[in-house]
């Protein structure tokens, strides 16, 4: 048989995907490192936001990886015990390694370097060579975070493609590039560099949130304390005042501040007057002069209830982040329509899929970009290359689960019957009960 003549195919690229230097979301006011900083601020302030990703950290952490060789040859065994090897020989643990990654929860996107040594056993002083084995190979020595707050802009190729971040160090402009590195996103659509953050939909009710939690501080505090009132000659006030009101009327201001520490902690204002009336004896006539009262203070006290209710308005914004961060965890994860049937299912599976898709995402950046380079500098034959696998997060979600139904029927608002056991069976993937399944047969 003849092979046929290839027919001349045209390679070039005419289009962009939309990435590069100046790729924005318009709609988002902040982007880049204020983005970074913003999100940092909610991670670190808000308690429910806090709450929920110390939850999703511990479940990701308790995650099993394990090495799984190319086959079943005595060589590519040998070189799974490789891999497990390096990533126990580095310089941290594997469960910190996955929490780092799971920053991009907050950012929607993590970077790592890569760094290796020569295995040249636990003697050497250089971390360069100190291993826990000694024979010349070449392996992990950390996957190194390179903060988001440090990014200074992304680098890509004619076609769009990303190539590396240029990183901001106290020394300089550093480049990264992506051959060297691990970069993980929530989401590809799009092709940006910086997938997109949890906390994106939370962002606008995170701020009027805060806001008005500092107004409720301020008015409770001004109602319980008062706000102090001082009131002087008004000629302590006037622009022509003498150097001695001047300096009078700042030692006043220092011991009225010093009564209260807000940024607004007195009001200075002219003292009032008041009116007295005499009669001239000798010409029976009535004299009307306006006194000042001279120097008063006095502390400003709330009027009364305010129109608003504050402590509502601040639950709803609280009840709308976290309704609008758990949508972006669940709606994400679930790729290929998985996040939109589970909606209609019970919450544990909704979660279980969704942190599924996202294990899955992080071992394919693992193993194509950390393991693949790592087998490659040990000329490890294709053909012998293991791979990394994730377990589940169904034992810790059903946990969760099988702790709720405790709980309901301890209480009484479940009564543990026959209907219970056989959906707690199938939830779990388990048998049927023997005896129910003979009777099935019997009435059959």
């Amino acid at each position: 048989m003849t092979q046929s003549t290839p027919k001349t195919v045209d390679l070039s690229i005419l289009g962009s995907g939309g990435a590069g230097s100046s790729w924005r979301r318009e709609f988002l006011p902040e982007e880049g490192v204020y983005a970074s900083q913003l999100y940092q601020e909610m991670r670190d302030t808000d308690p429910i936001i806090g709450a929920v990703f110390l939850a999703l950290e511990a479940m990701f952490r308790q995650v099993n990886w394990q090495e799984v060789p190319a086959n079943d040859s005595p060589e590519a065994v040998a070189w799974a015990l490789f891999l497990k090897e390096c990533r126990d020989d580095m310089s941290h643990t594997w469960p910190g390694f996955i929490a780092d990654v799971l920053t991009m929860f907050v950012h929607g996107w993590s970077y790592f370097e890569v760094v290796y040594k020569i295995r040249r056993g636990p003697d050497q002083q250089d971390a360069r060579y100190r291993s826990a084995y000694q024979d010349g190979r070449i392996g992990w020595r950390k996957f190194s975070l390179r903060p988001q707050r440090t990014l200074s802009r992304w680098e890509y190729d004619g076609d769009g493609g990303i190539q590396g971040l240029w990183q901001s160090t106290r020394t300089g402009l550093v480049f990264l590039p992506i051959q060297r590195c691990l970069h993980f996103r929530t989401t590809e659509a799009g092709g940006h560099p910086e997938g997109r953050s949890f906390l994106v939909n939370a962002r606008r009710a995170y701020k009027f949130q805060s806001r008005l939690e500092e107004f409720e501080a301020v008015g409770i505090e001004r109602d319980l304390a008062g706000l102090p009132l001082v009131e002087v000659p008004i000629e302590l006030l006037s622009p022509n005042a003498t150097p001695t009101e001047r300096a009078t009327l700042r030692a006043i201001e220092q011991v009225a501040a010093g009564v209260r520490n807000d940024e607004r902690a007195f009001v200075l204002m002219p003292s009032s007057q008041y009116v007295v009336q005499d009669v001239d004896e000798k010409t029976s006539t009535t004299r009307t002069q306006a006194l000042p009262t001279g120097y008063k203070f006095s502390l400003i006290t709330s009027g009364g209830s305010r129109a608003h209710d504050t402590d509502k308005i601040v639950k709803r914004y609280s009840q709308r982040i976290a309704t609008s961060f758990l949508a972006s965890f669940l709606l994400l994860g679930g790729s290929e329509g998985k996040g939109a049937q589970a909606l209609s299912g019970d919450l544990t599976d909704l979660f279980e899929q969704s942190g599924t898709g996202f294990l899955d995402g992080m071992a394919a950046v693992i193993n194509r970009f950390a393991v693949a380079a790592l087998m490659r500098l040990n000329g490890v034959p294709p053909e012998l290359w293991p791979k990394l696998q994730h377990g589940g997060l169904t034992e810790a979600a059903f946990t969760a689960f099988l702790d709720r139904v405790n709980e309901a029927v301890k209480s009484g608002a479940v009564t543990p019957d026959e209907n219970l056991e056989t959906a707690l069976r199938q939830k779990l993937g388990l048998p049927e009960r023997a005896d129910t399944a003979e009777q099935e047969d019997t009435t059959a």
